[in-house]
């Protein structure tokens, strides 16, 4: 059995389609691969940037960021045409599916335009600092601390499995900025450039191999982040979480989506 869409949606896959057969980097080049979730080869980057000039890099977004605006259905025409050929959106898909999303939808226009479209157009890369020892997947319990001085927050801690750290330019990191809250309050979102002073990056393997390096040790010593740097309102990172995890929810519902058409046929 085969699924149709209505004639909008073939008109929109045809000319994604279109797009493919004509500018899909081929196998030759293609195979300079990447070494972590935050390293994109030189290749990669000319091709996410050609997607995103040409609104095919993030479908349902504006034209701004690297989009057309498409509909639900038309973005599983597209991750089904993706998926079919078995090409990448982007080498960086934190960066690209939560960071630069995050900042869409909670960064201020200076923020936008300085971090999430040079992700999106694979300038830079970012990764993504959330777990911590002894907290894991529990958010709330985290406790790298942001304190602020004058027009800077002083960042101290540490966090975890941070997914490409080591070749990430900027890291979106979420920071406990009221100790005396409740433990789901009180929480920041800060963008981290990696190159500050105090921070250290310390990649390891994983039980795949000792060169299987994505993840990583981050360490955070007296980080002098300017407040400028902080997305959303202060103490309000538990919503900008929730909204930043409810992207990558639907960045995993839209890349399995070819797994559907093969249990239909």
């Amino acid at each position: 059995m085969q699924l149709t869409f209505d004639a909008d949606v073939e008109v929109f896959r045809a000319e994604f389609v279109a797009f493919l057969d004509e500018h899909l980097p081929s196998e030759a080049e293609a195979l300079d691969r990447s070494w972590s979730s935050s390293h994109v080869p030189t290749w990669a980057r000319r091709w996410q940037r050609l997607m995103f000039d040409n609104g095919w890099l993030v479908p349902g977004n504006s034209p701004r960021f690297g989009g057309r605006n498409a509909t639900i259905l038309q973005q599983y025409a597209y991750q089904l045409e993706l998926s079919r050929r078995r090409v990448y959106q982007t080498y960086n898909p934190q960066g690209v599916g939560i960071i630069a999303a995050s900042l869409i939808s909670y960064g201020t226009e200076d923020q936008q335009q300085k971090w999430a479209i040079p992700i999106l157009r694979a300038e830079i890369t970012a990764a993504l600092g959330m777990s911590e020892p002894g907290a894991g997947s529990d958010l709330a319990s985290l406790r790298t601390r942001a304190v602020r001085d004058g027009d800077h927050f002083v960042v101290n801690g540490q966090k975890v499995w941070t997914s490409g750290a080591h070749d990430a330019d900027v890291l979106l990191a979420f920071v406990r900025t009221d100790s005396d809250a409740p433990k789901h309050k009180g929480i920041s979102a800060l963008m981290i450039p990696t190159d500050m002073a105090g921070v250290a990056r310390r990649p390891f393997a994983s039980a795949c191999g000792s060169d299987d390096l994505d993840f990583n040790e981050v360490f955070f010593n007296d980080v002098r982040v300017p407040a400028g740097n902080l997305v959303g309102p202060l103490n309000e990172g538990w919503r900008v979480a929730n909204g930043s995890l409810g992207h990558e929810r639907n960045m995993l519902w839209l890349s399995y989506a070819d797994r559907l058409q093969e249990f239909v046929e």
